[in-house]
């Protein structure tokens, strides 16, 4: 497994973790665009219970697994501020320019940030903030995902329509995937086979063979899909849809439709929490996160959050 958490792009972030017995209790951090905050949500009893302010207007985060920090893009500073998750202090800031957007973490500790305006990944050191390798992608690079033996990273190119891979212990492209119309959120399935893509304006689904690295099927979903899960079982994949207000879920392996959930004003981002029981997702207009219970696929309970929560991840706190 993969010992860094991938967080995506989205303009807030959603983060939840598991717990048992033996682990630290779960939690579920909410990235809060408008009012440049990161959000602490207690799964237990579905509340916030802390908050950390950022400066700026936050657009994505990853968390390092074994520093217990958040790294959190700022495409408007060019900056990544850096959060202690255990003090919910921000203890540095990295300058590295341009538009930071999509992050994510490899078996080192290294950054791997979307940058926006000059359509690459840098890689980044996560002390010093500098950048020791750009590597070119398509127009736009947003979200993307680190495969859990950290041999692949796989970049949305929301302006060029396409999915970057990248070799990364070549730290190079190996190829490039056309997809649809300005894909954004990507996830893999849990046995690491299938890449899936959400192409936010041709409101489908790209099933991407991550041996071939061929796209296999696609499948069509509601109007603007802009954030994507599965849950812990492999069993559902969820999607995010803005224009509609609603969540889909569907079967992960066939994609076959198994239900619609309404939630709030322009969902984007969403995690299901590793004991499977529910998944929470960021409503960015009505400033809420919806908590749904994935036994029954019903909304159960709608958490007032700060303005713009937009992206979503699950992680245990030590």
């Amino acid at each position: 497994m993969i010992a860094r958490v991938v967080g995506l792009v989205l303009a807030l972030t959603l983060a939840a973790a598991s717990a048992n017995s033996a682990e630290a209790q779960q939690a579920v951090y909410v990235l809060c665009q408008d009012a440049g905050v990161l959000a602490v949500i207690d799964t237990q009893v579905d509340e916030i219970s802390a908050r950390i302010e950022l400066s700026g207007k936050p657009a994505s985060f990853a968390i390092d697994a074994m520093s217990g920090d958040a790294f959190v893009t700022q495409p408007e500073t060019g900056k990544i501020v850096v959060a202690d998750l255990k003090t919910h202090d921000v203890v540095r800031t990295l300058d590295i320019g341009g538009q930071p957007f999509g992050i994510g973490i490899d078996h080192s500790g290294k950054l791997y940030v979307g940058d926006w305006s000059k359509d690459r990944i840098a890689v980044v050191d996560p002390l010093s903030g500098a950048i020791s390798k750009s590597i070119p992608t398509g127009r736009s690079p947003a979200h993307l995902v680190i495969s859990e033996d950290g041999s692949r990273l796989f970049v949305a190119n929301r302006e060029a329509d396409s999915i970057s891979v990248i070799d990364m212990r070549k730290q190079d492209v190996i190829k490039e995937i056309g997809v649809g119309h300005a894909p954004f959120a990507l996830t893999l399935t849990s046995d690491q086979t299938k890449l899936i893509v959400a192409n936010a304006q041709s409101a489908t689904l790209s099933i991407i063979d991550t041996s071939s690295l061929a796209v296999v099927s696609s499948s069509e979903t509601r109007k603007m899909p802009y954030g994507l899960a599965v849950t812990k079982s492999g069993s559902q994949l969820l999607v995010a849809n803005q224009a509609s207000g609603s969540v889909s879920v569907f079967d992960a392996s066939t994609r076959q439709l198994r239900a619609e959930i309404k939630v709030g004003r322009y969902p984007e981002g969403l995690a299901a929490i590793q004991d499977g029981n529910k998944a929470y997702v960021a409503n960015w207009f009505s400033a809420t996160v919806s908590v749904i219970d994935l036994a029954t696929n019903t909304e159960i309970k709608r958490i007032k959050t700060p303005d713009g929560p937009r992206v979503v991840l699950a992680f245990s706190p030590r």
